[in-house]
């Protein structure tokens, strides 16, 4: 029975040999079919940061393993010849990332604001001082949604204690924007410790599980003054504390601030800065009115550079008296520059973007 068996085996070996392997094959087929689908399955349910994120803000930032950012934001001294009577800060908030494809969310985001008053270690804090005050209010309404004053019995407030929920609608992109009002007779001196913690949550969770809440702390730190009255500018990440380099960041904030009537211009070379379209396209992130910010590709005084202009008016209306502009700068093709000199009032070796802002002379 067994010399049968052998001899059959002998006669039909390649038959053997062709069903052997294509069982093996089948094998491997089987185990590497369940990795790939439960790996997708990952892709689809996991936060991708190479992808766009459909809320985004100008300020408020993921959370760093659940701690909350400081922003310090600053801000001139308001002299006593001055009409303003607080110091505002805007905060947006977008259905669509600012830095991607400009695609927006595609349905409505329905959100929690939370908002604190807060000391230095983002404990809500129990007194604000005599005659101070800090108001929130949304898409400059001529009411504010939140009032906090020396007399204040709460310094937190909460969509949800209100059963008042935010929404940004879907659509088209669209914000909301919330103006932080800081009293004009703050003391940006003894009073920088007093700050506002501001948290956005989509909710319900279960119903957003490609968002993620966004929140920071934000204070005012002060402007000294120079000699000279007009526009200034400066990156912000280079007034942080530890000595910070370019490479320290993957990306910058350029503030220009000031008072007047002045045309700004940007010029920088493309290959190695990218600014935030959103800054001057039509329909962007942020309500500038037409004509207040102007783009030109090739647009430079210098080969293949482009151009901004921005008509800056703090006195006009129509510019809600803007004073200041935050825009966002990106690395193309890796580090810029091993320093922060490659901004500069004029283009020379190293320079990758040049700033004009003409300025009037203290009298």
């Amino acid at each position: 029975m067994k010399k049968r068996i052998i001899k059959a085996m002998k006669k039909q070996w390649l038959l053997i040999w062709i069903s052997a392997v294509a069982m093996a094959l089948l094998t491997v087929a089987v185990f590497a079919e369940y990795p790939g689908t439960k790996n997708f399955m990952k892709r689809v349910v996991i936060f991708d940061d190479s992808s766009d994120t459909m809320f985004t803000s100008n300020i408020l930032t993921l959370l760093d393993n659940e701690r909350i950012s400081y922003k310090p934001i600053m801000v001139k001294k308001i002299g006593a010849q001055s009409t303003a009577t607080s110091y505002d800060i805007d905060v947006f908030l977008w259905n669509y990332d600012i830095n991607g494809s400009g695609d927006y969310y595609k349905k409505d985001i329905d959100y929690d604001l939370d908002i604190a008053i807060c000391d230095a270690q983002g404990q809500t804090i129990t007194s604000l001082g005599s005659g101070k005050w800090i108001q929130i209010v949304k898409n400059d309404s001529s009411q504010w949604m939140a009032n906090f004053t020396s007399s204040s019995a709460s310094y937190t407030y909460s969509t949800s204690t209100n059963s008042q929920r935010e929404t940004l609608g879907t659509g088209d992109r669209s914000f909301n924007k919330y103006t932080i009002k800081f009293s004009g007779n703050w003391d940006l001196q003894n009073d920088s410790g007093v700050r506002v913690k501001m948290i956005a949550t989509p909710t319900p969770t279960s119903e957003y599980v490609d968002l993620k809440p966004l929140a920071a702390i934000i204070g005012l730190k002060e402007e000294k003054s120079s000699a000279a009255l007009g526009w200034k500018y400066y990156i912000n990440e280079q007034r942080l504390t530890g000595s910070p380099v370019p490479e320290d960041f993957e990306a910058y904030n350029l503030v220009l601030t000031g008072t007047g009537s002045k045309n700004i211009e940007i010029e920088w070379d493309p290959t190695r800065i990218e600014i935030n379209k959103n800054i001057y396209e039509i329909g962007g992130a942020f309500p500038y009115i037409s004509g207040e910010v102007s783009y030109t590709q090739g647009g430079g005084s210098q080969a293949g550079w482009d151009k901004l202009v921005i008509s800056a008016d703090s006195y006009d209306q129509l510019k809600s008296y803007r004073n200041r502009y935050d825009i966002q700068l990106y690395k193309v093709n890796g580090e810029i520059s091993d320093n922060w000199d490659f901004i500069a009032s004029s283009a020379s070796e190293g320079v990758y973007m040049t700033i004009n802002i003409p300025y009037i002379e203290e009298s």
